[in-house]
């Protein structure tokens, strides 16, 4: 069974071909074939349009469609861009009325139905094709929301990733050929909603094949019928073309106990779930052991085992985060949580003294089975205790006294861009949360992180402004000055000596030409240099930029008070 709808089957009976023309012409017929394939795939059309190849599908009512009254439907016929619309009427020995009317009343087989496609036309204002809309029952019903730069009604599947539902698939013309649409929907969506709505899917379809200019009409022309109970159509060919039209219907091939079935199963706690093991530090009987997460195998305070704790952790490589890091649209990595959009959240997370990360098997247990062995595969034993900010929220239950200057950097950013003073740009989300300490020892992650680190504080000072006020203190700035440099000149203008004012800026300017030497086009040898010094004197990159953001934090309070911001520490 075919995964994807492919556009290219489509063109197949819908464009004429470069080469076998005219057996091509005389065989609409097969391109039933392509229909009845369409509805036994995973993915179905709904609606395709082409230069010989026209399906429109809507849903009527099951019991009006079992059995299907073939005269009724063929003579019925459903324009796309036929909608709800405020009739008014009078005569036949009524007064005047108006009163809204759903689409497809009219044909007593569709009667209660619902379309799936409209293609309106906004005459004199759109130019083109009319647009594709959806129906919003259908579209709500599901979940779904369109995704422009996908052309697809889309959904998060169980891992957060995003999928699309429906698609809108459109081909552009090429040299003398029209362009193709086509709408497809995952077929186990639509049964589900078919199933609950109690209706059928309704094809109407038209498959005609002749060639501009040497077609001169059907004439006199031999003629097929089908009748099947669920396909039917009528056709004919002459020597140089061919057509069918008909309509055929598609069941859902859900049954609603299978759906009532399938949610008590997922609602049932004590469904089978798979669970990964882990090295861990029983907090409980102060060993290390390797354990299943499952329930089964942890307790808490207040039973009475000899099982771990659910709050015994579990250390892992520093690696481990970096997924979450490379994919910021997906993730949310916060200093103790990581949220995998709608998907899974593991809080309690944290990265000790060594720099192991360190997380809980309790919370590790409520991940999915395929996150729980991610983590997993970079489980080591433990190199130190949790951190100290860990043990003082979760052990203790108390706030953490430790220092934390990239988090307190962060909190008097957040102040200023709340009421931003004119001198400062505000910085956005994206750029508080990229700023982080790096996870490893990774020059590249490194890089990354000193990246993020200016962006959210460096680039948040804004020259113009800056220099007002060095003007409105008596001295005019260079214009070849930055605004750490206008800065430092404020400074010195305050009241700071030059080697002062030097001193206090130096931990951002530092910053900043870090930025410049590891993620601009500067030499392998200098980058190296830099790598080696901050190893050299900190032991580990990690530290090297904890220590640098600590100069900064004293550093941005000076330059607060100097620009009239104030004291902004909480």
């Amino acid at each position: 069974m075919a995964r994807r709808f492919n556009i290219a089957d489509f063109k197949a009976i819908s464009q004429m071909p470069a080469t076998g023309e005219a057996e091509w012409l005389i065989a609409a017929e097969d391109s039933v074939a392509f229909l009845k394939e369409s509805a036994q795939s995973e993915e179905v059309v709904i609606y395709a349009s082409g230069p010989a190849a026209f399906v429109h599908a809507v849903l009527a009512p099951l019991k009006q469609v079992t059995p299907a009254n073939h005269e009724d439907l063929m003579h019925a016929f459903v324009q796309t861009d036929e909608s709800w619309t405020i009739q008014k009427s009078y005569g036949g020995g009524e007064s005047h009325r108006v009163y809204l009317e759903a689409p497809l009343q009219s044909r007593s087989s569709l009667a209660g139905g619902e379309k799936l496609i409209f293609r309106r036309s906004f005459d004199g204002v759109h130019q083109g094709d009319s647009a594709i809309e959806l129906s919003q029952k259908l579209i709500h019903a599901l979940r779904l929301h369109f995704v422009p730069e996908r052309n697809a009604y889309c959904r998060l599947d169980g891992r957060g990733d995003i999928e699309d539902v429906v698609r809108v698939i459109r081909t552009e013309p090429g040299q003398g050929r029209e362009s193709l649409v086509a709408v497809t929907i995952l077929a186990k969506e639509l049964c589900t909603y078919m199933t609950l709505a109690d209706m059928a899917l309704v094809y109407f379809f038209d498959f005609t094949r002749f060639k501009s200019g040497s077609f001169n009409g059907w004439g006199e022309h031999s003629r097929i019928d089908r009748n099947a109970p669920d396909l039917f159509y009528h056709g004919g060919s002459i020597n140089n073309a061919s057509y069918v039209n008909g309509r055929m219907i598609v069941r859902s091939a859900i049954l609603l106990q299978q759906l009532i079935d399938e949610w008590e199963e997922e609602s049932n706690p004590a469904k089978n779930k798979e669970y990964a093991s882990f090295k861990i530090f029983d907090r409980k009987n102060k060993v290390e052991i390797e354990t299943s997460c499952a329930p089964e195998f942890l307790s808490n305070y207040f039973q009475k085992s000899r099982l771990p704790w659910e709050i015994s952790p579990a250390f892992f490589r520093p690696d481990v985060l970096h997924r979450f890091k490379a994919d910021p649209e997906k993730y949310s990595l916060d200093d103790r949580s990581i949220g995998c959009r709608n998907a899974w959240h593991l809080k309690g997370y944290d990265i000790n003294d060594v720099g192991q990360v360190h997380a809980y098997i309790g919370d590790l247990a409520r991940l999915p089975i395929e996150e729980q062995r991610y983590w997993q595969s970079f489980n080591e034993w433990p190199k130190g205790t949790i951190s100290k900010r860990a043990y003082e929220n979760d052990i203790l239950g108390e706030f953490s006294c430790e220092y934390d200057p990239l988090d307190l950097l962060k909190y008097k950013i957040g102040r200023l861009n709340a009421v931003p003073p004119e001198w400062w740009q505000p910085r956005s989300q994206s750029h508080m949360d990229a700023a982080r300490y790096p996870a490893t020892d990774s020059t590249l992650e490194w890089a990354n992180e000193i990246m993020a680190f200016d962006q959210v504080l460096v680039e948040g000072f804004q020259l113009k402004p800056l220099r007002k006020i060095l003007e409105a203190k008596g001295k005019k700035a260079e214009t070849s000055w930055a605004s750490l440099r206008v800065s430092a000149e404020i400074l010195v203008a305050s009241g700071q000596t030059t080697d002062e004012a030097k001193a206090i800026l130096w931990p951002l300017s530092r910053v900043h030409a870090l930025r410049n030497i590891l993620k601009a086009h500067s030499s392998v040898e200098e980058k190296d240099k830099e790598v080696r010094q901050a190893r050299a004197a900190h032991g580990t990159l990690r530290a090297h930029f904890k220590d640098l953001a600590g100069k900064c934090d004293k550093s941005f309070d000076a330059i607060l008070l100097a620009l009239g911001a104030g004291d902004l520490n909480p």
